[in-house]
């Protein structure tokens, strides 16, 4: 009789052990797959930056460059470039795994430095 209540015990604290290592795993799984995407966000935002500083290298050699699709790590960024009276409006897109970022600015040139005269961050 008394075997029973032990093996009882047993399986109960085994059950219940269980069921806390498997909460602890899910937690710390889904806090992993958490910090991936806010790693992926970033990497989308500042390739997206990239994507700006490309254009106003570009346009430093060309005036009239309008953009393309460039590599920067394992993101791909898409860039266009319309010119308008006070110089230019560029639009950065950039996607990094699941992520992706799009950046819209007007660029002036200042002194021969092209300068950042309007920021947006576009969802």
């Amino acid at each position: 009789m008394e075997l029973g209540y032990i093996t009882l015990l047993v399986l109960v604290l085994f059950a219940v052990l269980s069921a806390y290592g498997l909460e602890m795993y899910v937690k710390a799984h889904s806090e992993n797959k958490i910090a991936r995407l806010e790693a992926g966000s970033r990497q989308a935002f500042y390739a997206a930056e990239g994507g700006i500083e490309w254009v106003k290298m570009k346009l430093q050699e060309d005036p009239d460059y309008t953009g393309e699709t460039v590599q920067i790590g394992k993101g791909t960024v898409n860039v266009s470039v319309l010119a308008h009276e006070k110089g230019y409006t560029v639009t950065s897109f950039a996607q990094y795994g699941f992520a992706k970022c799009r950046l819209k600015v007007e660029l002036a040139k200042v002194q021969d430095q092209w300068v950042i005269t309007k920021y947006q961050e576009i969802y």
